[in-house]
């Protein structure tokens, strides 16, 4: 057979800021804007959208959002998860502040959101082919930072806005991952990244950004944490709806010892918290393989309903280098379109980590006491490794296995009057990611646990 002169296509990735909820409105655009550039949508490999994803199920899941009521609407999502209506291209998501934050639990691990749409979870790393794509759900809400999950359903008024708030345990967890992340996702940016950009313009479009700033309350602190860490390729966050680039050159150990050392104005660099700060080096974070790259290109986006090109990019990205990976990541569909993958060193941390995850019990609402003190250790993740190696890797097991199943009522058949919270559901996929690693499952619920059959429903919420 003779080889073609054709050069291989570089993959074809498209983001998306904000979803809020507007599926239709989004697919719409992407096939829009693809047809401009000359693709059509099946050319498109994957679709990330950063949060405000919005997956109501049905109208009973808009009470577990922290929208006002006078604001809420049902979207589009509903259909594609009654299978209604199919995404057109394989789509990734992270979670946001705007979200059916309990169906978001009972995928905390990660899982399927609907057929074609995947939701990263709280924290993961996972692989689209060779690709190694890290997300961070939610956003940063200091008081709540060092909090365990203690919110369950029926969520009141604190535990409505608390649950999508960042946790350190999970932050904790992306800074033990070693070797190049190829991209890194949040739903809010990492603070002070603006001032990797063109910070002067985007504070004059933007007051209460620099409002933000002079308060050392813009941006999340534990991502910046992450972005220095991690020092992936790309970085692509929503929240802001506004459209804003900046390129990271990463010389210090940490994101924020970098700042300091940027060309800021004087006039800005004497308003921020941040230059007011003594000085002092800071270490990496923990000891880690070098890192193979020290320049990050980051891009926020605004939200779905404003003009495509500022809530939606499309890229192509090229190959990245990999020597010594699973040629599991490598294989292709008819389509010669990769598959979405669990990252081997991500389930070697998740196994690590699991007995000392501290969840709320769903009766009770009692969270327990921490089990063990300190860190997991570097050789307790080496050795899990070594389990999901043999145990998951050689067996051909790390292909993400395509189980979407519905648990909560789809919309026609909810029989609800959509005022109530709804129960917590047990979700199988959950438990069958529990049952590959061979750990507990910390989020089964039995039924009698969940109130599915309970007619005295939730609690009702009329605040606006």
């Amino acid at each position: 057979m003779e080889s073609s002169d054709q050069p291989t296509p570089k993959p074809r990735f498209a983001v998306v800021g904000c979803g809020h909820g507007q599926l239709d409105t989004i697919y719409a655009d992407l096939e829009s804007r693809c047809s401009s550039r000359g693709w059509s949508l099946s050319d498109l490999d994957l679709l990330i959208i950063c949060g405000d994803f919005q997956a109501v199920r049905n109208e009973s899941d808009l009470n577990c959002m922290s929208v006002p009521r006078r604001y809420r609407q049902l979207g589009d999502f509903h259909k594609y998860y009654s299978k209604q209506t199919r995404a057109p291209v394989l789509t990734i998501v992270i979670g946001g502040n705007h979200e059916a934050s309990n169906y978001f639990f009972e995928l905390y691990h990660g899982g399927w959101l609907a057929p074609n749409i995947f939701y990263m979870g709280a924290a993961s790393v996972i692989r689209y082919g060779p690709w190694r794509i890290a997300g961070l759900s939610g956003i940063y809400g200091r008081p709540d930072y060092r909090s365990p999950h203690h919110e369950r359903l029926p969520y009141d008024r604190d535990g409505i806005k608390s649950v999508y708030h960042v946790r350190e345990y999970d932050v904790e967890k992306l800074l033990r991952v070693t070797g190049h992340v190829d991209i890194g996702l949040t739903h809010d940016w990492p603070a002070w990244v603006e001032l990797c950009g063109e910070y002067e313009n985007l504070y004059a479009a933007k007051p209460h950004f620099l409002a933000s700033a002079k308060i050392d309350n813009l941006g999340n602190k534990p991502a910046s944490r992450l972005l220095g860490y991690l020092q992936p390729s790309y970085w692509f966050s929503g929240h802001m709806h506004v459209k804003f680039s900046a390129t990271i050159k990463h010389i210090e150990s940490t994101f924020e010892d970098t700042v300091r050392l940027l060309p800021i104005s004087e006039s800005i660099r004497t308003t921020l918290p941040l230059f007011k700060k003594n000085v002092s080096k800071s270490s990496a974070e923990h000891t880690s393989e070098t890192r193979q790259n020290n320049v990050t290109e980051f891009l926020a986006l605004s939200k779905a309903g404003h003009h495509p090109s500022t809530y939606m990019e499309l890229l192509e990205l090229e190959l990245p280098e990999r020597s010594g990976e699973e040629q599991q990541y490598f294989s292709r569909d008819e389509n010669g379109k990769y598959f979405l993958s669990y990252d081997e060193e991500w389930l070697a941390i998740t196994r690590a980590y699991n007995d000392t995850l501290r969840l709320a019990d769903p009766n009770t609402l009692i969270v327990p006491p921490p089990k063990k003190k300190g860190i997991v250790s570097p050789t307790a993740i080496a050795r899990q490794r070594t389990w999901v190696r043999d145990n998951i890797s050689k067996k051909g097991l790390l292909r993400i296995p395509e189980d979407f199943a519905t648990h909560a009522p789809t919309q026609s058949t909810n029989t609800t009057d959509g005022q109530e919270q709804p129960p917590e559901y047990p979700n199988k996929q959950t438990s069958n990611f529990a049952e590959l690693l061979e750990m507990e499952n910390k989020f089964a619920v039995s039924v009698e646990d969940s109130h599915e059959d309970d007619d005295s429903g939730g609690i009702e919420f009329g605040w606006e």
